[in-house]
């Protein structure tokens, strides 16, 4: 599969200097990244169906109104002090 991706001029040359310090090619430096942000998606993407697979088995567990803050509730009564 061939690929073209249009740089501006600035960024063509920051990444040919880089890809000569580091001894590489622009095809590998692109191909390691894409590798990397595949990899690091599947793992979100797990942890996150782990998440929902246990959030659906304990879920059940509640049970009742669920809890509605109220402001006043954090307040001691007022009291008259004579």
């Amino acid at each position: 599969m061939s690929i073209t991706i249009d740089l501006p001029p600035a960024m063509a040359q920051e990444a040919c200097d880089y890809v000569t310090v580091h001894g590489t090619t622009l095809e590998r430096m692109f191909l390691d990244y894409l590798a990397a942000e595949l990899k690091r998606r599947r793992e979100a993407n797990e942890v996150m169906s782990k998440l929902d697979e246990l959030t659906r088995r304990t879920g059940a567990r509640l049970a009742g109104e669920a809890y509605k803050f109220n402001r006043t509730d954090a307040y001691e009564p007022e009291t008259v002090y004579a």
